[in-house]
């Protein structure tokens, strides 16, 4: 037997899979894990995402979203789930980066060990957002502004980008205002547009239509350039900040540590074509989402490059979800 031959079936039934199983699947619907509610970027990448892909695997994906703890509850069902091929998460940098680098403690899984990276899938950008009762305009208005109230206002948040974001903003700015998590980015909005919280940093995708309706009120981008779909808004640069670390965020698709390489290659080689598709590519970027495949090498390599990234970012900043 070759030594090829034989490194594929050790794995297939290391897996307790036998490669007959690999060959033959998928036969029946596949469980993908989502980390956010419904309406979040998440929910719309992997509805855009699973709809072709459901087409190429000719069986059903069905989402299971399962927000909350930072990501950290889908992330700990996908770890623990059985690496038959039938368990997938769309996973995101707060599960595979952020949370193992420090933000969290006590997490139910171990990144290194119980999970299978298939791909890259996409990446995205975050603005800082007011709710109309923030008088300031510029960047430079709005930190006057939290600072002439200290202990009066906070900052919402329902991803780890956020999070991110809005610490760094609190900090570095010397502010005095508080912290409130969501599960989730969508409850956040609203309550950012009821002014229940008055400051956030969403991802510009998830705050379109709100922007676009006046319900909050966008006031700069943490990145270097600004974003193509808020081209009137400047950058911290632009209005006389330095930029933030890059605290954006991404996904991945995964699975379960021990699901055999044939699905993860296979599955790697469906989605890769389905995200350079014009229409998925437009759709994507309509909700403020980049799309960027990779090779299954290529995303081990990011998400380790990442995790030593976040673990210095967060240990610099002492940004922590207790």
């Amino acid at each position: 037997m070759q030594p090829t031959r034989r490194l594929v079936l050790g794995s297939l039934l290391a897996a307790g899979v036998s490669p007959a199983f690999a060959q033959s699947w998928p036969a029946r619907p596949i469980k993908l894990i989502v980390p956010f509610g419904p309406g979040s970027a998440t929910d719309v990448l992997a509805r855009t995402i699973s709809e072709p892909l459901s087409r190429a695997l000719k069986q059903p994906i069905v989402l299971e979203h399962k927000a909350g703890a930072n990501t950290s509850i889908a992330t700990g069902l996908v770890a623990k789930g059985t690496p038959d091929g039938y368990t997938l998460g769309l996973l995101t940098n707060s599960g595979l980066v952020a949370n193992p680098g420090g933000m969290m403690d006590n997490l139910p899984y171990d990144v290194n060990k119980e999970i299978a990276l298939i791909s890259q899938v996409a990446a995205v950008n975050y603005v800082l957002a007011v709710h109309p009762s923030i008088t300031g305009k510029t960047l430079r208005e709005v930190v006057d502004h939290v600072k002439a109230n200290p202990g009066k206002l906070s900052y919402g948040s329902g991803n780890t980008g956020g999070i991110s974001f809005g610490g760094h903003f609190a900090k570095s700015n010397g502010l005095t205002i508080a912290h409130v998590p969501y599960k989730s980015v969508p409850p956040a909005l609203v309550d950012l547009a009821a002014g229940h919280v008055q400051v956030m940093f969403p991802d510009t995708g998830s705050a379109m239509a709100m922007i676009q309706a006046g319900k909050i009120r966008p006031i700069a981008v943490p990145t270097a350039k600004r974003h193509p779909l808020l081209p009137d808004v400047p950058t911290y640069a632009e209005s006389g900040f330095p930029t933030p670390p890059d605290f954006s965020g991404w996904w991945m698709l995964t699975a379960p540590a021990g699901t055999p390489n044939e699905i993860l290659d296979r599955l790697n080689a469906q989605l890769t074509p389905i995200l350079k598709q014009p229409d998925v590519v437009a759709t994507l970027l309509r909700a403020g989402v980049i799309a960027a495949p990779s090779t299954r090498d290529e995303a081990v390599r990011y998400q380790r490059d990442q995790l030593a990234l976040w673990t210095k970012m967060i240990a610099e900043t002492g940004l922590k979800i207790q």
